[in-house]
């Protein structure tokens, strides 16, 4: 895996980041924590997915690396779900 293909794949995670940012409403951050975001949620949501037998729907291919890219959304829009409920400040 070249140079190129890395950052090709570091830039479609943040993209995947900032895009289960936006579903869930949830902005803290900016892009840096979109990318973190997508990194993470490219890392979890595809396990998560395979391991519930759930198949996936659109597949990127960058070089010889298959990126799943709803899974990756949805582990993206879930741990922004999660940082959400764990960072909301409660008003008394």
């Amino acid at each position: 895996m070249s140079i190129i293909e890395v950052a090709i794949l570091i830039v479609v995670a943040g993209v995947c980041g900032a895009v289960g940012q936006f579903l869930s409403g949830y902005s803290r951050g900016g892009c840096p924590v979109s990318f973190v975001m997508g990194l993470v949620g490219a890392f979890f949501g595809p396990r998560v997915a395979a391991a519930m037998g759930w198949p996936e729907p659109l597949i990127l291919p960058i070089g010889a690396v298959p990126f799943p890219v709803v899974s990756s959304v949805v582990g993206a829009l879930v741990l922004v779900l999660i940082v959400n409920i764990l960072t909301h400040k409660r008003k008394f």
